[in-house]
């Protein structure tokens, strides 16, 4: 986790690298927000450069959190999400920041989520639709 508090701190070019490493971070709040916070702020403490990551870390994710496509990413950014909801903002600060963000990215991305969900149904039914049409075919 220190290697990927590092990398984060630095400069990312592309934001494919800054939302894998997002997620990085996303599942191991999920996991244990405990333990998350306990080692961010040991590597903070550890390494003057990244006294601020959790605050960046944070205010990344609410601002790329429209970025998140497909079905897994966004599924692990709804229980990323969902884990901030149920966290006290008064014992970690870097939360009481972007609480007015948590809730109108948590619809974002379940509209997204019933988006993906409706078109992976409407292809795999222009799919079977396909498959109709050659046994049709082939019995002509």
């Amino acid at each position: 986790m220190q290697l990927i508090a590092k990398r984060f701190e630095r400069e990312v070019v592309t934001s494919e690298l800054r939302l894998m490493l997002i997620q990085v971070f996303v599942v191991i709040l999920w996991l244990n927000p405990d333990r998350f916070f306990q080692t961010l702020n040991t590597v903070a403490a550890n390494d003057p450069s990244t006294q601020s990551i959790i605050g960046n870390f944070f205010k990344q994710w609410m601002t790329d959190c429209r970025l998140f496509a497909g079905i897994h990413d966004r599924r692990v950014c709804a229980l990323g999400l969902c884990t901030l909801l149920r966290i006290d903002t008064n014992y970690y600060s870097a939360i009481s920041t972007i609480v007015p963000e948590i809730l109108p990215n948590c619809i974002q991305i379940y509209e997204g989520l019933m988006k993906t969900y409706q078109h992976n149904e409407d292809d795999s039914d222009d799919e079977t639709d396909d498959d109709d049409d050659s046994v049709v075919s082939g019995k002509i």
